[in-house]
């Protein structure tokens, strides 16, 4: 389940990165860029803050 909920909340942040990147006039392959490593960085976040809450 919490594996889950980080899967959920990484691609949420990549799809508000990628939103946000385009806004502000970025081309396309950078706004992917950009929503790939927020995906990455945000799942490993999260990944972290379960296991140190002692989740996993």
């Amino acid at each position: 389940m919490a594996i889950l909920l980080s899967v959920v909340f990484a691609i949420l942040a990549a799809i508000i990165a990628f939103s946000i990147t385009r806004h502000f006039g970025a081309e396309p392959l950078i706004a992917l860029g950009s929503a790939g490593v927020t995906l990455v960085a945000t799942f490993n976040m999260m990944l972290s803050i379960m296991e140190k809450l002692g989740q996993l």
